[in-house]
């Protein structure tokens, strides 16, 4: 797994306008902190870099944000997760999101970075998402 430090801004520099980092600062129960929240990215996320997840993410998504959170560090292997938006009145989107643990100096998965890209839904019908799963390793089932 690699460790934060490991990446430079100047090596994500393609992709950093898409992509997010929050931090584990406390488990049992999990607490995150936003540590970087891309360009493109804050129009759906909300310029909330430095707050904690639970004073910017509505109560009703939390449990599942940390949730998520918790598996990809406890797992220590990278997730996609496929789905809806559902914050800021921008239920009109898709979303396809891929996160990566990363570790900390110590050499703990800490960090949690995502890829994220949002594209307009093209009809309400549920029958669109019938063939659509989100990816999560066989070690985790």
């Amino acid at each position: 797994m690699p460790a934060r430090n490991d990446m430079t801004l100047r090596d994500l520099k393609d992709v950093l306008r898409n992509i997010v980092i929050f931090e584990r600062v406390a488990e049992k129960p999990s607490h995150y902190r936003w540590r970087l929240i891309g360009t493109s990215l804050t129009d759906v996320l909300g310029h909330n870099t430095g707050k904690m997840l639970e004073d910017s993410v509505p109560s009703e998504l939390l449990p599942r944000w940390l949730e998520c959170g918790d598996l990809i560090l406890d797992g220590g292997k990278p997730l996609r997760f496929l789905g809806r938006v559902h914050l800021q009145g921008r239920e009109y989107l898709h979303a396809e999101h891929l996160y990566v643990p990363l570790a900390n100096e110590q050499g703990v998965p800490t960090f949690v970075m995502g890829l994220c890209r949002y594209t307009p839904r093209t009809s309400d019908s549920e029958d669109n998402w019938e063939n659509e799963i989100a990816s999560i390793p066989g070690s985790l089932l």
